[in-house]
């Protein structure tokens, strides 16, 4: 799973994307579609995502920075990568 600029999608990543005319929304990268890897989520909301499939394989799930608990599915369509949480780390 890459972003539109190649670079593979990691968890923890910082993103950033529009939410409307100039304005924007960054959240960090919590769980990917294409696998499911996640980092930490309350077990009762992970199940939900995974026995009901709301988590597409071209999505991401990500926690509003701002809002900690807000979470937001979405595509990688226009989400920009603005930080690594650290090189090579994918926690799960």
């Amino acid at each position: 799973m890459n972003y539109e600029s190649g670079e593979r999608v990691l968890l923890g990543d910082t993103v950033r994307f529009d939410s409307g005319p100039d304005q924007y929304v960054s959240a960090k990268v919590v769980m990917l579609g294409e696998d499911y890897s996640h980092l930490q989520l309350e077990q009762k909301f992970l199940d939900w995502v995974v026995a009901d499939k709301v988590l597409d394989s071209e999505g991401v799930l990500v926690e509003v920075a701002s809002e900690t608990g807000r979470y937001m599915f979405t595509t990688l369509c226009c989400v920009e990568l603005i930080q690594r949480l650290s090189a090579g780390s994918e926690g799960t």
